[in-house]
This record gives C-alpha cells, structure tokens and sequence, in this order.
C-alpha cells in the first residue's frame, strides 16, 4: 500500500511538468500530501527556505534538530526557517490519513539562523 499521495503544483521530487515553471515568484513549492497512519517522512535535510505548513485532517508530528518536537492538529500552521541548515522529520502517529499542505519560500536573506 502507498503510504504517500501527494499533489504537486510545480515541478518537484519526481513530477516535471516542462510547460509549468518550477516554482512561482518566491514561491518554490506546494504540496498537498496525504500521508497513511503510522507512516512519515524519516530525518531530512533543509537549508535557505521558509517552510509552512498547514494540517488539514489528522495529526502531524514534527521534530527537528533545533529541539522542537511537537505534534500538530487539524487547523494548525507551523513556520520554519531552515536557513543555514537543520533536520528534520514529519510523521503521522495516528491510525487516520494525514492531510497537510506545505509551501516553501525562497528567503530573501540566506543562512538566516533557524
């Protein structure tokens, strides 16, 4: 079973849509992710963007190297700036489908502290 739908509107991982740009304006991507329970992203690396994320059903847990580890519900938006460099990892602990949308933005500033 696939543990991962996600919709992709720009061109990203492996979805190309030559006819599409690769992001928009600031804006690099937007996903909206379907994630199945007990599944997840493992530890990754980011660096030099803005992350938000928004949690449509479910509960995402998010925990990273700066310390943050917290889980996150329906209607909840979490910022971060990866900046210079952090890891992370998102996870769905539930025994529901996760749905979050995430959008990254280029900053306008590099290697900020995250």
């Amino acid at each position: 079973r696939n543990w991962l739908k996600s919709r992709f509107h720009f061109s990203f991982a492996e979805y190309n849509n030559r006819q599409h740009n690769d992001s928009f304006g600031v804006i690099n991507v937007l996903n909206d992710d379907l994630v199945q329970p007990h599944r997840g992203f493992g530890t990754h690396p980011h660096g030099n963007m803005e992350i938000v994320t928004y949690v449509v059903n479910g509960e995402l847990t998010h925990q990273d190297t700066m310390g943050t580890n917290e889980s996150l519900s329906r209607g909840s938006v979490q910022f971060m700036t990866a900046g210079s460099g952090l890891e992370h990892s998102e996870f769905n602990h539930g025994d529901k489908p996760l749905r979050f949308i995430q959008t990254w933005i280029k900053p306008s500033q590099l290697n900020l502290t995250p």
